[in-house]
Protein backbone atom coordinates (compact mmCIF):
# COMPACT_ATOMS: atom_id res chain seq x y z
CA UNK A 1 0.00 0.00 0.00
CA UNK A 2 1.08 3.54 -0.59
CA UNK A 3 2.22 5.97 1.58
CA UNK A 4 0.59 9.36 1.90
CA UNK A 5 1.71 13.07 1.28
CA UNK A 6 0.07 15.86 1.24
CA UNK A 7 -0.01 18.66 -1.68
CA UNK A 8 -0.52 22.24 0.43
CA UNK A 9 -1.08 24.21 -3.05
CA UNK A 10 -0.92 23.78 -7.00
CA UNK A 11 2.62 25.28 -7.63
CA UNK A 12 4.27 23.48 -4.64
CA UNK A 13 7.40 21.40 -5.50
CA UNK A 14 7.33 19.85 -3.07
CA UNK A 15 4.72 17.60 -0.55
CA UNK A 16 4.69 16.57 3.21
CA UNK A 17 4.57 12.54 3.72
CA UNK A 18 1.50 12.01 6.35
CA UNK A 19 3.84 8.96 7.80
CA UNK A 20 7.53 7.91 7.64
CA UNK A 21 8.95 6.62 4.17
CA UNK A 22 10.98 4.04 3.42
CA UNK A 23 13.27 4.30 0.49
CA UNK A 24 11.91 2.76 -2.97
CA UNK A 25 8.03 3.25 -1.12
CA UNK A 26 5.49 4.35 -2.98
CA UNK A 27 4.26 7.37 -2.50
CA UNK A 28 0.79 8.33 -3.63
CA UNK A 29 0.35 12.71 -3.05
CA UNK A 30 -2.96 13.92 -2.61
CA UNK A 31 -4.77 17.34 -2.38
CA UNK A 32 -5.62 19.10 1.10
CA UNK A 33 -9.13 17.83 -0.20
CA UNK A 34 -8.31 14.35 -0.50
CA UNK A 35 -7.91 14.34 -4.90
CA UNK A 36 -5.35 11.94 -5.81
CA UNK A 37 -2.40 13.90 -7.72
CA UNK A 38 0.40 11.78 -8.81
CA UNK A 39 2.30 8.49 -7.34
CA UNK A 40 5.96 8.69 -6.81
CA UNK A 41 8.81 6.59 -5.70
CA UNK A 42 10.86 7.51 -3.11
CA UNK A 43 14.74 7.99 -3.28
CA UNK A 44 15.19 8.08 0.79
CA UNK A 45 13.95 7.37 4.33
CA UNK A 46 11.46 10.34 4.83
CA UNK A 47 10.76 11.14 8.62
CA UNK A 48 7.11 11.81 9.23
CA UNK A 49 5.83 15.25 8.10
CA UNK A 50 9.10 16.12 6.07
CA UNK A 51 9.32 17.03 2.74
CA UNK A 52 9.25 14.79 -0.60
CA UNK A 53 10.75 16.69 -3.97
CA UNK A 54 7.50 15.96 -6.60
CA UNK A 55 10.24 17.64 -9.35
CA UNK A 56 13.66 17.24 -10.75
CA UNK A 57 15.61 20.72 -9.33
CA UNK A 58 18.89 22.23 -10.15
CA UNK A 59 21.14 24.14 -7.59
CA UNK A 60 19.85 27.35 -6.62
CA UNK A 61 16.31 26.91 -8.17
CA UNK A 62 13.59 28.11 -5.74
CA UNK A 63 12.03 25.77 -3.90
CA UNK A 64 7.95 26.03 -3.11
CA UNK A 65 5.51 24.70 -0.15
CA UNK A 66 2.72 26.21 0.57
CA UNK A 67 2.58 28.59 -2.49
CA UNK A 68 5.30 30.25 -1.22
CA UNK A 69 9.21 29.95 -1.31
CA UNK A 70 10.75 28.00 1.31
CA UNK A 71 14.18 28.20 0.10
CA UNK A 72 16.68 27.59 -2.49
CA UNK A 73 18.28 24.59 -3.82
CA UNK A 74 22.23 24.11 -2.51
CA UNK A 75 22.75 21.13 -4.18
CA UNK A 76 20.88 18.96 -7.28
CA UNK A 77 17.28 17.71 -5.94
CA UNK A 78 15.84 14.61 -8.04
CA UNK A 79 12.29 13.81 -7.82
CA UNK A 80 11.21 11.51 -4.82
CA UNK A 81 13.83 12.72 -2.64
CA UNK A 82 14.44 13.76 0.82
CA UNK A 83 13.94 17.44 1.00
CA UNK A 84 15.95 19.31 4.21
CA UNK A 85 18.64 21.44 5.40
CA UNK A 86 21.26 19.06 3.90
CA UNK A 87 19.71 19.94 0.59
CA UNK A 88 17.97 23.74 0.51
CA UNK A 89 18.62 26.85 2.53
CA UNK A 90 16.58 29.23 3.89
CA UNK A 91 16.09 33.09 2.06
CA UNK A 92 14.57 36.07 2.37
CA UNK A 93 11.04 36.10 1.83
CA UNK A 94 9.49 37.62 -0.97
CA UNK A 95 12.49 37.00 -3.29
CA UNK A 96 11.61 36.15 -6.65
CA UNK A 97 13.89 34.73 -9.19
Amino acid sequence: MAKRALLMAEADDVATVIEAVCAGDTVAVETKQGEAVEELISSHDIPRFHKIALRNMAAHDIVHKYGQVIGEATAPIKRGDYVHIHNIESIKTGVER
